[in-house]
């Protein structure tokens, strides 16, 4: 167990108050403060460092979520047939989500809780001149910009809030442009690589480095390229970030795990990726949700709880020929059968996703109490990044590009290409092949839907997924299906002040 796992426990920080503690006298002691408000905490250095750990708290919900809950349930990675009841999964994977939906009041509100406990923290750091200050001033404007980045592709243009408001002053603030968001996220990242340390001490191993705020930066560039701002001027910023990430790779750093399958083990929590979620077992609220919810069916000897069984299956491409069975990270990401190591038994089960179950823990308390870490960003996104920027920006496929590629394929167990492979016959046939690489490389991990988007996929994609698995008569997407309403709620707040998103009710 990390240090810095046992300390998020320390703090969870609500809209009003500070601190609810919830951990064992043996991890941490926190003299008790109870009904203590953000105004009467910020003492000193120590207290304002668990404010910062309360901004990391605020983003445990964020896989669960926004990496699958939004993201992962839109793209085609999931199949989730049409429901006879309503069902949230099943309106946002088949696009008739409504503003009315809870996960979305949910979405919305986890990823602005951050930017609040963001903006308390930088508002109660200003008198304060210990070393850290401009630490804490980074940890908390990336992981703003983290939030925002996640609102500005749901819904586009948002209410930007850069300091604490009151509410009567929130219910007047308009939503902002996109690329007006975008300017905001850009600022709050160069602050962060600016000011982060490139690495940390064993104590708070896995809080945001240089190189998390750098490979941040890249994948906002990297989407300000694409749609919906077609920003041509952000590649070659894209690129230099990347650059400077890619040369930063070692072993105390991040690097590419040589088995695909270490990745996810807790052994190697902040090994290998570049920012991950910070998860504990326990039973004390820090647990991750993630094999819970991706689960079908577990038997006894892979984990003591059963999981949601939620009513999808992995995409038919990740069960067919498409994706080889040779490839080491098919095996990795998903089942369709289990085997009881008494017996011998083979039994066939719905195929389910169980990359992030490590199979035979005996860690979690209930069945939303996982100890393993949650990849934001992992080197290979950075990779894989890389290769795309240096083709985009050529008339051909770059030698680094297929090399960084190729190296992924390779440990993947699947052949490298070559000169002669279809998918290097052209600068477009090499992109797409990027695009089907982080397809599979990233399964349920919230990357595919942005990738589609971005890319400007998402449509043509999409509208074909969904004619293959619901059927011929699912109409033709459009541009507006490419963010969500606004939540009900939020539009009450002040009455038509803002405009619903086009498209929705």
């Amino acid at each position: 167990m990390k240090a810095f796992k046992r300390i998020v426990c320390a703090a969870t920080l609500g809209l009003g108050s500070l601190l609810a503690t919830s951990c064992s006298e043996k991890e941490l002691y926190i003299p008790p403060v109870a009904n203590n408000t953000a105004d009467e905490f910020y003492k000193d250095e120590s207290q304002v460092n668990q404010g910062v750990i309360a901004i990391y708290n605020g983003c445990l919900s964020f896989p669960q979520s926004s990496n699958w809950n939004m993201s992962e349930f839109r793209s085609d990675n999931i199949n989730a047939q049409v429901q006879t009841v309503q069902r949230d999964f099943s309106d946002i994977s088949n696009f008739t989500a409504t503003s009315q939906l809870s996960q979305l009041q949910t979405t919305w509100t986890d990823l602005f809780e951050v930017v609040y406990r963001s903006n308390i923290l930088l508002d109660k750091i200003q008198p304060f001149t210990f070393a850290r200050v401009n630490q804490f001033k980074g940890e908390a404007r990336f992981l703003r910009a983290y939030a925002y980045f996640d609102l500005v592709r749901y819904w586009g243009a948002v209410p930007i809030a850069d300091k604490v408001l009151g509410i009567d002053e929130s219910k007047r603030v308009p939503r902002s442009p996109v690329a007006d968001v975008y300017r905001f996220i850009v600022d709050d990242l160069k602050f962060a690589a600016d000011n982060l340390p490139a690495a940390y001490g064993s104590t708070d191993k896995g809080r945001a480095t240089k190189w998390a705020a750098k490979a941040m930066l890249a994948r906002v560039y990297l989407t300000m390229y694409g749609f919906p701002l077609r920003d041509a001027s952000a590649l070659p910023l894209a690129k230099q970030q990347l650059m400077d990430v890619y040369a930063a790779a070692g072993p105390n750093t991040f690097s590419m795990a040589a088995n695909f399958a270490d990745l996810f083990k807790t052994v190697n929590d902040n090994k290998y990726a570049v920012f991950e979620i910070q998860y504990a077992s326990g039973g004390v609220g820090l647990g991750s949700t993630i094999p819970w919810d991706q689960g079908s069916v577990f038997p006894a000897w892979w984990s003591p709880f059963p999981p949601s069984q939620t009513d999808i299956t992995p995409s038919p491409d990740f069960l067919g020929r498409n994706w080889s069975i040779r490839d080491l990270r098919r095996r990795a990401t998903l089942d369709t059968v289990y085997v009881n190591p008494t017996t011998g038994a083979i039994t066939v089960t719905r195929a389910q996703f169980t990359k992030f179950l490590e199979k035979g823990t005996t860690a979690p308390q209930n069945n939303r109490d996982y100890s393993n870490n949650f990849p934001i960003i992992r080197f290979e996104d950075v990779m894989l990044m890389y290769a795309e920027v240096l083709t985009e920006e050529s008339g051909s496929v770059p030698p680094l590009a297929l090399t960084l590629v190729n190296q992924i394929r390779t440990r993947s167990g699947v052949a490298a290409y070559t000169a002669s492979s279809p998918e290097t016959a052209s600068k477009a046939a090499f992109l797409a092949a990027i695009l089907k690489e982080r397809k599979y490389e990233f399964a349920a991990e919230g990357l595919r839907w942005f990738d589609l988007v971005r890319t400007g996929n998402a449509i043509s994609v999409m509208t074909a997924y969904k004619r293959q698995t619901i059927g011929s008569s699912f109409r033709q997407l459009d541009d507006h299906d490419l963010l969500f309403p606004i939540p009900l709620l939020e539009l009450r707040i002040n009455p038509g002040f803002w405009q619903q998103n086009p498209g929705y009710n």
